[in-house]
């Protein structure tokens, strides 16, 4: 990862096949890599919001207005 030719100016991964496979990286340790479980983006404020969402989501089509929200049919 440290070839000059190729630099790597940053690196944010927060998704793994295996969870440990993080440690094997060869961008852990690096300053500029950030590597996190794939939890990362479940913050108390992340999990609000997609609750509400998923809430008014649900409302909605309950009320027969299921403009715009992904709906599966098969």
């Amino acid at each position: 990862m440290r070839d000059p030719a190729h630099p790597l100016a940053a690196a944010a991964v927060d998704t793994f096949e295996h969870e440990h496979a993080a440690f094997a990286s060869p961008l852990h340790g690096l300053p500029n890599a950030l590597l996190t479980p794939h939890i990362a983006g479940m913050t108390r404020g992340a999990m609000e919001a997609a609750a509400l969402r998923c809430a008014d989501h649900m409302a909605a089509l309950l009320a027969g207005r299921p403009d715009g929200i992904p709906v599966a049919t098969a």
